[in-house]
């Protein structure tokens, strides 16, 4: 039931994302650094092998979604561009670095707002957009939320 109830929430955060490219339901969902999932893990992901670009097509709102290209380095660091379809200044841009959390969970962290977004590694090919726990979203939804590796 409590499971139930966390991908409800996150269902939910992920619907009130807005198409004007300010804040994502992560970005929300991470200013509580104590839900912020453990960096203890004894494994860790291999940025070397993930290292890449991935893209996908994110769920949104109010707009009918948003294109994302996730560039990945090996250095630590990232890129992102993410393109609000059908909106006018839709554009959004960031790099920044990343840490791996829990093993798998990739915080991306914005250095100009210190905003966090959340992928987990699901193989050397794909990512999944999660929650700041690393939970994926489950059951017909759960495929919305994967970039693809290029």
């Amino acid at each position: 039931m409590k499971r139930n109830l966390m991908y409800a929430a996150l269902l939910a955060a992920a619907m009130m994302v807005s198409c004007n490219g300010k804040n994502t339901a992560q970005n929300e969902a991470s200013t509580d650094s104590t839900s912020v999932a453990d960096t203890t893990a004894s494994e860790s992901v291999d940025l070397a092998a993930v290292a890449g670009t991935y893209e996908g097509t994110l769920p949104a709102a109010d707009c009918p979604g948003i294109k994302t290209v996730l560039t990945i380095n090996a250095d630590s660091t990232y890129q992102l561009q993410q393109d609000y379809i059908d909106r006018k200044d839709g554009h959004d841009e960031a790099s920044g670095v990343l840490e791996v959390l829990d093993g798998n969970v990739l915080m991306l962290v914005r250095p100009s707002s210190d905003d966090h977004t959340f992928y987990k590694v699901k193989d050397n090919s794909s990512v999944i957009m999660t929650d700041s726990l690393g939970n994926e979203p489950e059951g017909e939804m759960a495929k919305l939320y994967v970039l693809t590796k290029k």
